[in-house]
């Protein structure tokens, strides 16, 4: 999202802008009322670049509201009459430019202009300062109710439609799966749909049939930056001797399918470009939103070749990347003709978080680089049938086992044994290498009777966790 006002923080005004209206308005007292926000909005917002003045058309817009803490003033506390009260003085100024009263439109499936109005409450002498929006620790609304009481507004555009950034694409529903071929350049765009005239009006928003415990794809790429994973597929990359990334629980595969998209320089967004599926609609004129974002339709935005041009760049880097992940890497260490310079293993001992882990590695086009195998990690033998000594999968120095086990929130049954098994299976399995646990449970931590080497604080959702970082030493051979 981008700011484009803010009650904190008058605008900084130029000779294209009218500023005689902001005289009347004391942005330091805060907005009380419905009538406020109104004046607030129309004052601070040059409508002619936001929406247009009729040259060239008018852009259609919608209008969500967020509350960051409860507004002193019921007027300000629905979100519908809040939103409702943004349009409205928005819609006016733009008739004011016109002769004819012609307005722009609202459009709440694909609009032009994505707007988003933020409301933080707070006493009126909180002591914040003019421009003073870095003291964010003053809002949180709690007073008297015989005390004086404002919000401070923020108004932002949104680059993108089509609901949270979070969500990569790959976690759709199951009769998307099928149409993706791993052996394929999955990614690639239909660059001969370059104009954006007719515009999607409906689109699929049904919920992705994901595992209640899963976590964000935006957490899992957090917490796989913060193990190195990005640093050791630089290194591959630069001494050809491999990279390989173990998760022995990996419930709906979100760890995995990240690490892959990671190694194979995939940007995120082009994933989502390319999962997108048209909901086959009366009013669907097949255009991606994702292909053509609401930005790319702005009075200020550059051009059309300017982001052709961007996902020109991206989606050639994620078909080199590809290539490469699936290289055999070039080590001269490596033994019958060396391995991929990238391998993802994954295993998960529950049936529906197993067929969704399996559903999204395939929707995200990743099906060569990750392994997935169903059971108890416990019995998880990565040699398999190899009778030797020696993993063929793990490089010493160059694995990274990443989990997630459940630790009591979401899941509850068997809790105790996934700790236990995990617990075995690192001593078996990852001797020499480093090891990465989320938990939000430190008694179920203690399970694993290991000593942490790093402790980093995650919340999410209100959750306070701990991603845990454990060295695994080699059990050293004792000679006959």
């Amino acid at each position: 999202m981008e700011l484009i006002a803010s009650s904190s923080d008058p605008p900084q005004l130029d000779d294209n802008f009218d500023n005689s209206s902001f005289d009347s308005y004391d942005y330091d007292s805060g907005i009380q009322t419905k009538d406020d926000l109104y004046h607030f909005v129309k004052t601070s917002i040059h409508t002619p670049s936001l929406l247009g003045d009729g040259s060239g058309g008018l852009l259609t817009l919608s209008v969500s509201t967020i509350y960051a803490s409860k507004p002193p003033n019921k007027e300000l506390c629905h979100s519908h009459y809040t939103a409702l009260t943004v349009k409205n003085a928005l819609v006016d100024s733009v008739r004011e430019l016109r002769d004819d009263g012609i307005r722009p439109n609202v459009d709440i499936y694909n609009p032009d202009v994505p707007l988003v109005v933020v409301l933080k409450g707070r006493r009126l002498n909180s002591g914040r300062t003019r421009g003073g929006r870095g003291g964010r620790n003053d809002y949180n609304y709690d007073t008297q109710e015989d005390e004086m009481g404002v919000a401070d507004v923020e108004l932002y555009r949104c680059l993108h439609t089509q609901g949270s950034l979070h969500r990569r694409g790959y976690r759709s529903g199951s009769n998307n799966d099928s149409s993706y071929d791993d052996e394929e350049d999955d990614w690639e765009m239909d660059n001969s749909r370059r104009s954006n005239n007719n515009r999607s009006q409906e689109v699929s928003t049904s919920p992705p049939p994901i595992h209640k415990a899963a976590m964000k794809e935006t957490m899992a790429a957090g917490l796989l930056l913060e193990s190195g994973w990005d640093k050791l597929i630089s290194a591959a990359r630069g001494d050809g001797q491999g990279a390989v990334l173990v998760d022995p629980m990996t419930g709906s595969g979100t760890l995995p399918v990240e690490a892959a998209l990671i190694a194979c320089d995939m940007a995120p967004g082009l994933l989502r470009i390319a999962s997108w599926r048209s909901s086959g609609g009366d009013n669907d004129s097949n255009l991606n939103p994702h292909r053509f974002p609401p930005c790319i339709r702005w009075k200020d935005f550059s051009d059309q070749t300017t982001w052709d041009e961007l996902l020109d760049k991206a989606t050639s880097r994620a078909k080199s990347g590809m290539k490469w992940a699936r290289s055999i890497s070039s080590s001269e260490q490596q033994e019958d003709g060396g391995h991929k310079n990238v391998k993802i293993l994954c295993n998960e001992m529950n049936p529906r978080a197993y067929s969704l882990a399996l559903a999204s590695i395939r929707s995200a086009g990743v099906g060569s680089l990750v392994s997935l195998s169903e059971g108890d990690c416990l019995d998880w033998d990565l040699r398999g049938s190899d009778e030797e000594e020696t993993n063929r999968d793990i490089i010493q120095g160059r694995t990274i086992f990443v989990c997630n086990p459940p630790w009591g929130l979401r899941l509850t049954n068997d809790i105790d044994e996934s700790w236990v098994s995990l617990r075995e299976f690192l001593r078996r399995e990852a001797g020499g290498c480093e090891s990465w646990v989320l938990s939000g449970n430190k008694d179920l931590t203690k399970i694993l009777r290991m000593r942490t080497s790093r402790k980093v604080p995650v919340q999410t959702a209100g959750e306070d966790l701990r991603w845990l970082q454990y060295h695994i030493f080699q059990k050293n051979k004792i000679e006959a």
